[in-house]
């Protein structure tokens, strides 16, 4: 009586059980696949800015206000305040990106938690069915 009772609770069988688990896995994977590339999306935004922007920024502000307002159109002073102007967006967009694959990782990996978390039920089901016999001795609770 009781095993019929455990077999009845456990719906999905131990192929479907093994092929969510895997799935579980790779989602983990997945998930932590797109954290590292949010890394590397920031720690590349933090080389870019400390390399190339600064030095930048450094080079064209070492120049007296007179001489940068009175640099001719087309000047290399120009040109190198038009190359400052484009960092700013770049450097944005790769720590944006950055954030944005670090979230979406984890939220792929809570997820994949979650539905590991939600097979738990089945998963012991198919243990203790699996354990227990008919037949072997085990009393129902009315025996005693």
């Amino acid at each position: 009586m009781a095993q019929e009772a455990v077999t009845e609770t456990s719906g999905l069988s131990d192929e479907q059980i093994a092929k969510t688990m895997t799935m579980v896995k790779r989602m983990l994977i997945v998930g932590a696949i797109f954290v590292v590339v949010g890394y590397l999306l920031i720690g590349a935004a933090l080389f870019f800015e400390l390399t190339t922007f600064h030095p930048l920024v450094d080079d064209y502000y070492s120049n007296s206000k007179a001489v940068r307002d009175a640099a001719p159109t087309g000047s290399a002073l120009n040109a190198q305040l038009a190359e400052i102007n484009k960092w700013p967006s770049t450097l944005l967009w790769l720590k944006l990106g950055g954030i944005g694959h670090i979230l979406a990782g984890v939220f792929i990996a809570l997820a994949g938690i979650l539905r590991a978390l939600s097979m738990m039920p089945d998963r012991l089901g198919n243990i203790v069915s699996t354990t227990m016999k008919p037949d072997a001795g085990v009393a129902d609770p009315a025996d005693d």
